[in-house]
């Protein structure tokens, strides 16, 4: 993944502290830029509405540095460690249908309709999940527009 670096002027406490004036800034029900910033580094991800954090969404990790006597948050857009440990707990029950589908039986009388019917749902399953983290590991389209239009409002004002 590419690394993102945003100029910021000042030192890294104030720009850090710009930062955590516009996440804090955003009316509780308005999208825009959430997240949190600890020591020096920064979480952030957008978010549609007041009681949605969207776990699989595109997230901005990075920290603040010194580079060349200027201040600059760097970091990558990517999923989060449990989005990304997730995937296993998602395909798991397509897995399951397919296993109880297509495994050999001596169950009388052969009946082929609950088979049919559990294999359709293991297809159901596996594309929703790997549908879902499709999409979230390309980004819903503008989500990373945001968030760097957002990023580079705060620490470059």
């Amino acid at each position: 993944m590419k690394l993102e670096t945003f100029s910021c002027k000042g030192s890294a406490a104030a720009a850090a502290a710009r930062l955590e004036a516009a996440i804090a800034g955003r009316a509780w029900n308005a999208p825009g830029m959430d997240g949190w910033i600890r020591g020096g580094s920064a979480v952030l991800y957008y978010r549609d509405a007041a009681a949605y954090r969207a776990l699989f969404r595109r997230t901005f990790v990075g920290q603040f540095r010194e580079h060349a006597g200027t201040t600059v948050l760097e970091g990558r857009f990517r999923m989060t460690w449990l989005a990304r440990v997730l995937l296993p707990v998602w395909l798991a029950p397509a897995a399951v249908c397919f296993l109880v589908a297509f495994a050999p039986t001596r169950l009388e009388p052969h009946t082929t309709v609950p088979r049919i019917i559990l294999a359709l749902l293991g297809v159901l399953l596996g594309v929703l999940a790997v549908g879902r983290f499709a999409l979230e590991w390309w980004g819903r389209p503008g989500d990373r527009d945001a968030i760097t239009r957002s990023i580079r409002a705060a620490v470059s004002p």
